[in-house]
């Protein structure tokens, strides 16, 4: 059986450690679909419910390194402590701080195929985005998230993704799959054509794509179960 990549492993315990420190845990990357929007890690969806591409959001407290004129993302008592007690090795840390701000890639993984409990498959990629930017550079204080969206170069808008979104359509026998969302910055000089140019994903697997891409730590990350 594959061992999960580390990035996996501590995106999930993360996420495990901050639903087990909130009533109500918010994970620091929002999952939107037409009829929802997964806000708590480990939520049940239907199939017809995510069977739509999701469109995503991350948290201001993910984004503590950043500064825009309008707004300042320092970090705070929000930032996400509750997630873990090793800032070091947590992949959902905020980063170092930057003077620009960065474009994100970010991949989605069925972590179950074909069985829970024989998942010899997995992770099997779901979909895979690059050349993802912030939609705004203006925090609503009522918001403590902002939207991603294509980042722009000159007139094109909407590229496609370097690997399209797969629905999720496990076994009817065999018990639910976990489908888990993490975002990346993207280092600079990476595009989404170069990843499709110069490495197959399932090569090593996730850990020689993340150390071949040159990526840090997880920025954020969340997952349904379907």
């Amino acid at each position: 059986m594959p061992k999960p990549a580390a990035s996996i492993q501590q995106t999930l315990s993360s996420l495990s450690a901050l639903s087990s420190g909130y009533a109500t845990p918010k994970a620091p990357l929002r999952i939107h679909f037409p009829s929802t929007t997964v806000t708590q890690p480990g939520e049940h969806l239907t199939r017809a419910a995510s069977a739509t591409e999701p469109s995503f959001s991350v948290a201001v407290s993910a984004l503590s390194n950043l500064s825009f004129p309008n707004c300042d993302l320092s970090p705070t008592t929000r930032a996400t402590s509750a997630t873990t007690t090793d800032p070091e090795s947590s992949p959902l840390s905020p980063p170092e701080p930057t003077a620009t701000v960065p474009r994100y890639l970010l991949a989605g993984l069925d972590l179950d195929p074909p069985f829970p409990t024989l998942p010899v498959l997995g992770p099997a990629l779901h979909v895979l985005r690059a050349d993802l930017a912030l939609a705004t550079a203006e925090v609503n204080p009522d918001d403590e998230f902002i939207r991603l969206e294509d980042a722009e170069e000159g007139s094109v808008v909407g590229r496609k993704p370097v690997a399209s979104y797969l629905r999720p359509s496990p076994p009817p026998v065999g018990g639910p799959h976990r489908y888990v969302f993490m975002l990346w910055e993207q280092p600079e000089g990476v595009t989404g054509e170069g990843i499709k140019e110069e490495m197959g994903y399932a090569e090593g697997g996730l850990d020689e794509f993340e150390k071949r891409l040159g990526l840090g730590r997880v920025v954020a990350g969340n997952y349904f179960v379907c």
